[in-house]
């Protein structure tokens, strides 16, 4: 049920046809780069409906995913937690089934060892307009319903999950319920989150390692496709690269120690990556000079084989030749290898309407023995980057509207400590510097599904963040298609994006935007930069968004 044909991307909050201004106002027809002025509505107490939704003239809807789902149509995906994912839907019975099929997020607090790895899911499912929830005085509401049925239809929001023996379930916050938005060939939105921590395996007396302090994640964002692309000469070409990173033990230049040292990490630490590079063909990445370029492959990407022996859908990268870990992002970042590694990196090239879509996880992996623990294994650094052309992308290109996820659902607020003097990595060389590494320690992530699942608009050289439930508008950008790289336009926020109280990013911070086909890359605040002088080590809060286009 691709439907190749279709222009429309991931079409679940198609704007142009809905009965609100606010979404009339940013879209014109089926082609993105003519969108009419963009100008959103306020609203305030009383005059804010359930929907949030002004009253306006209807317009004819339009069919914004297939008509119905089944087992014959299977999303594969991955998300910012590092996992591979399949997953299929029946309309018919309101049931859904996931496939964790590369994970190594555990199945429980407190141990490592016993991951989502080849488990299989299966729950129901409701709408958003059927989801009800009640708060303490026992009022009954749909906080979450979209204005039109056409936008219900299509968005999906999991109840539960277990496998058939019962052995794994999923808790699901009913305050922010993993939402998934299906379209025409592509699939977005969050799945099943977790709670993890882990006492950490002790080495010598006083010298632990991998300790995570306990973390709950509602959901995690994810990226899907119902199409793939398996030869990888298709691929080959320039990228720019746009990602986040979580090292769930942190590293010691987190601790604002005056040196390094061991057992000061806060955990949780939150890596950006901005980069470039090129494939060739044959899989293999070739780096250019920007910071973590190349760091999300190690071996030549490879057609990955199932457990059958049967080829996959998605391509594979294991650690380079003469390495025992696969690349990480990060200064400090302990790789304790003394026996078989199986992190490695999984490349989901999503085919939209003809246009790739590449899209690259970090599968990490953590093996604790407590009796040996010399044989242990901890190289468990997990995320997600989206790969966008190193094109030139013409002014106004990035025009109409987008639905999509965002890593403020993993880690909203970054904390930090005094830059700390070590061994760091510059452009691929060790050297003496200072750098800050921050923490999103439990509780700072965003659990505001209306920040977490922003809809976006693009008119020109600005940019409006809005809440998708409320319509009201959340946040400002604005454009500069200067492009010193081609393909990467910068991007300053006119307005700062919060959640409750929480502030996301402020106005004045900046970050890059990427394009390829109907899929954007946001991120702001980029990356940790060493320096020779503590006061000038980078301290960012990045903000990765990746949305698609819906018209």
């Amino acid at each position: 049920m691709a439907h190749r044909g279709s222009r429309r991307g991931l079409a679940v909050f198609i704007f142009c046809v809905l009965a609100l201004p606010v979404m009339l106002s940013g879209c014109n027809g089926d082609t993105p780069g003519s969108p009419a002025a963009i100008s959103v509505p306020q609203c305030s107490g009383s005059t804010c409906s359930g929907q949030g939704a002004p009253t306006s003239t209807p317009v004819a809807a339009k069919q914004l995913c297939p008509e119905s789902l089944d087992n014959s149509t299977t999303y594969t995906g991955g998300s910012g937690s590092g996992e591979y994912i399949k997953m299929q839907f029946n309309s018919a019975t309101s049931q859904y089934q996931m496939t964790f099929v590369e994970s190594a997020v555990p199945v429980s607090a407190g141990q490592v060892n016993q991951t989502r790895a080849g488990l299989t899911i299966t729950g129901s499912y409701v709408h958003p307009n059927q989801y009800q929830v009640t708060d303490a005085s026992g009022n009954v509401s749909t906080p979450y319903a979209l204005p039109t049925a056409e936008q219900n239809r299509c968005a999906i929001l999991l109840e539960n999950g277990k496998t058939q023996d019962g052995a794994y379930s999923i808790t699901v916050n009913p305050q922010d319920p993993p939402m998934l938005f299906v379209g025409q060939g592509i699939i977005g939105g969050g799945i099943p989150g977790a709670t993890i921590s882990f006492g950490g395996v002790p080495l010598f007396p006083g010298y632990t390692i991998g300790a995570v302090p306990s973390r709950t994640f509602d959901s995690y964002p994810f990226l899907g496709f119902s199409q793939t692309v398996t030869d990888f000469s298709k691929v080959a070409g320039a990228y720019n690269e746009l990602g986040f990173r979580m090292t769930p033990e942190g590293t010691s230049f987190q601790s604002g120690a005056p040196v390094v040292t061991s057992g000061s990490n806060v955990g949780w630490e939150p890596d950006a990556i901005q980069a470039s590079e090129s494939f060739d063909a044959n899989g293999t990445c070739v780096p250019d000079g920007s910071t973590y370029s190349c760091t999300s492959t190690g071996t030549p990407w490879t057609l990955r084989t199932n457990a059958d022996g049967t080829p996959d859908n998605v391509f594979v990268s294991t650690p380079p030749s003469g390495q025992l870990y696969y690349p990480a992002v990060g200064q400090g970042v302990t790789q304790l290898i003394t026996s078989t590694n199986h992190a490695h990196g999984v490349m989901i090239v999503g085919n939209v309407n003809g246009q790739l879509v590449p899209v690259i996880i970090r599968v990490g992996y953590a093996s604790a023995d407590l009796a040996n623990p010399f044989a242990s294994v901890l190289d468990d650094q997990l995320g997600i980057s989206l790969l966008a052309p190193a094109t030139q992308l013409a002014a106004g290109t990035l025009s109409g509207g987008y639905i999509g996820a965002n890593s403020a659902s993993a880690c909203g607020v970054v904390t930090y400590s005094a830059a700390v003097q070590g061994s760091v990595v510059i452009n691929g060389q060790y050297s003496t510097a200072y750098a800050s590494a921050g923490a999103c320690i439990d509780g700072s992530a965003s659990f505001a599904p209306g920040v977490n699942y922003t809809s976006t608009l693009f008119q020109g050289s600005v940019g409006k963040l809005v809440n998708p439930f409320t319509t009201v508008d959340s946040g400002d950008f604005s454009f500069d298609y200067t492009q010193s790289k081609p393909g990467l336009v910068n991007v300053t926020a006119t307005r700062p994006l919060t959640s409750g109280s929480t502030l996301i990013y402020k106005a004045g911070d900046s970050g890059v935007m990427v394009q390829v086909g109907q899929v954007y890359g946001l991120l702001m605040n980029g990356v940790n930069t060493p320096s020779s002088t503590p006061t000038q080590a980078g301290v960012v809060n990045p903000y990765l968004s990746i949305g698609a286009f819906v018209q």
